[in-house]
């Protein structure tokens, strides 16, 4: 694959030794890149450009760069937090996932996402501003775990004798019941022990057949010492940079595991470092930011994406970027769905160019392809189709599947 610098003039800069304050003002020099090597740029950070060979060092270092993945119920063909790998990494083998997660313990549950063990330090550092009471939700989360304090030693209690347990496990000892217009009202069990993880004090020690076992995270979890709120700005900014591959400062603000602790100051210290610079993207308004040292590659890729996908859970960057409006239509009436229920945009090269809709019928080992979506300046010739029905079996393969469904017509969106 031909590597494509990012062009404009730019010399490297010295780095700072940590710790140390720059020597003085140093002058930014800022490329101008298209909007293709920007999408390029995008998708090579997110690790899609090219297939690597699965194996549990391979998903040990992808998980670690992108710094999470997203959590979520929907089951329609896969879990998110898999079909995230499979993008990158193919048909990898849950049990080296699972041996990682729960045997070595390199990753860890965290309110909605799953996260290297290797970045506790930074999410210490968020469990500290819970416990303290930062902001009004945290503020609401003490003041009800403290107002029931009962059940918290009940959880507590069990957990320190019995533990990893199921929520099942547990009485509701709440003398005040958890509020809320959504679905999570007079769930009390299951909030104290969300709260607990935020806290820091619970965590999850395994899965089984759909159901949590929450743990102690004392004993579970290495003892970490949380980062100085200047330090996990740096560290955030900078992961989350990597992580995007180009992005402005709200974008990586958006950016779900890293964007609470992204600064202004900590952006323009890793300029003045010559670790970080602008870009200008030609017809966009920025200013946009890369690491120095950030380059793409011309991918001859395709395959399929998760509609919690890292590289497209940020809708607005999506458009911008690639150029594809696309919303989940979950919560959509049937009738006026468009793309479908779990539509998932297919990554052509270094485009967007339509979306497959899938569900899996595990007890026939079908995977059927409910509706299919080409936008309307896709490439519509026969290797464009070939690659996108390879996607498909390879992921009813590494679902299971032993035959994939086309709805009728389909030829005709070629």
């Amino acid at each position: 694959m031909r590597v494509a610098r990012v062009r404009g003039a730019h010399r490297e800069l010295p780095r700072a030794c940590p710790g140390e304050a720059p020597a003085g003002p140093r002058r930014i020099a800022i490329s101008q890149i298209t909007l293709a090597e920007a999408r390029r740029l995008a998708i090579h950070a997110q690790l899609l450009d090219r297939t690597r060979r699965p194996s549990a060092a391979t998903i040990l270092k992808t998980v670690e760069h992108l710094g999470y993945l997203q959590l979520d119920p929907t089951n329609v063909v896969a879990r998110n937090q898999l079909l995230v790998l499979w993008s990158r990494l193919g048909r990898y083998k849950l049990a080296d996932l699972d041996s990682l997660m729960w045997k070595d313990r390199a990753f860890f549950e965290y309110i909605t996402f799953i996260a290297p063990t290797s970045d506790l330090p930074l999410h210490a550092l968020r469990m500290r501003a819970v416990r303290s009471g930062e902001g009004p939700y945290a503020r609401r989360i003490t003041d009800w775990v403290g107002r029931n304090a009962g059940l918290r030693r009940h959880v507590m209690a069990r957990l320190r004798k019995e533990g990893p347990l199921p929520l099942s496990a547990f009485e509701d000892r709440s003398v005040h019941s958890w509020t809320t217009s959504g679905w999570n009202a007079d769930r009390n069990v299951s909030q104290m022990l969300s709260f607990l993880i935020r806290l820091g004090d619970v965590t999850v020690g395994g899965r089984a057949s759909g159901r949590r076992f929450f743990t102690l995270a004392k004993g579970w979890l290495p003892r970490v010492k949380p980062l100085r709120p200047t330090a996990a700005a740096r560290v955030a900014t900078e992961r989350a940079l990597a992580a995007t591959g180009v992005a402005t400062l709200q974008e990586l603000r958006r950016v779900y595991a890293f964007g609470r602790f992204v600064t202004k100051e900590a952006l323009v210290r890793l300029e003045r470092e010559g670790i970080a610079r602008q870009v200008e993207i030609a017809g966009l308004r920025g200013p946009y930011f890369v690491l120095s040292d950030a380059h793409a590659t011309d991918s001859d890729r395709t395959t399929l994406l998760s509609p919690f996908d890292n590289l497209i859970i940020d809708r607005r960057r999506t458009e911008i970027l690639f150029g594809m409006r696309y919303r989940m239509e979950i919560y959509v009436p049937k009738h006026l769905r468009v793309r479908g229920f779990w539509a998932m945009p297919i990554l052509h090269r270094d485009r967007l160019i339509g979306t497959v809709d899938p569900k899996m019928d595990r007890q026939r080992g079908l995977l059927e392809v409910v509706t299919f979506h080409l936008e309307r300046d896709a490439p519509r010739d026969r290797s464009t189709r070939r690659a996108i029905e390879d996607a498909v079996d390879d992921l009813a393969a590494f679902t299971g599947a032993r035959e994939v469904a086309w709805p009728r017509g389909i030829a005709s969106s070629y």
